[in-house]
């Protein structure tokens, strides 16, 4: 008797829009909104180009949409943060977020929309949104006031900076901090 495997199903268009995102993440880390090929995430996730538009609508939008879920992780990574080390939410948080930036693709998806926000004014839009939102839910789940907001704020976007240039931040950024200084000698 002949049987046929019934277990093969076809991805419903949620499913290829998560995997397209996924996908777009990282295209868009490292080549930016601008230069960034669509193809590519067609070709990685098995679908033509034409259907990543429709999933989308637009390259603008699937950047959005790939801005969105980078939001999405690091307000989950926050949340599990506090829920997990309700004693030191932030410490937890900054650890958590190095270790969310150790393949470069949150890094370089967030300088790519930093980039694209000097002209793009949605994107920009967008941008503070992320920020917003990431300040709002530090806030409701620390004890952190504006200054620790905005020294947890800068701590970040110094990580995201030195992880960008290759920087070792095993260590910690004040690690990162020293082996970047350089003696001067006068001859």
């Amino acid at each position: 008797m002949y049987h046929v495997n019934m277990d093969v199903r076809r991805s419903t268009a949620k499913q290829r829009r998560a995997e397209a995102i996924v996908a777009g993440m990282r295209v868009f880390a490292d080549h930016g909104l601008m230069t960034s090929s669509i193809q590519q995430v067609a070709d990685e996730i098995g679908v033509s180009q034409p259907y990543v538009f429709r999933l989308f609508g637009s390259k603008h939008a699937f950047f959005l949409a790939c801005l969105d879920e980078m939001e999405r992780q690091m307000l989950e990574l926050i949340r599990q943060a506090a829920a997990t080390s309700p004693d030191d939410p932030l410490s937890a948080m900054r650890s958590g977020f190095r270790e969310m930036l150790a393949d470069g693709v949150i890094t370089g998806l967030w300088l790519q929309a930093c980039a694209a926000a000097r002209r793009d004014e949605t994107v920009a839009a967008r941008c503070r949104a992320v920020i917003s939102a990431i300040l709002e839910e530090v806030a409701r789940l620390t004890d952190a006031g504006t200054d620790g907001l905005a020294r947890n704020l800068a701590d970040g976007a110094l990580v995201v900076m030195l992880q960008a240039v290759g920087v070792d931040l095993a260590g910690g950024s004040l690690a990162a901090i020293d082996s970047l200084r350089v003696e001067k000698t006068i001859p």
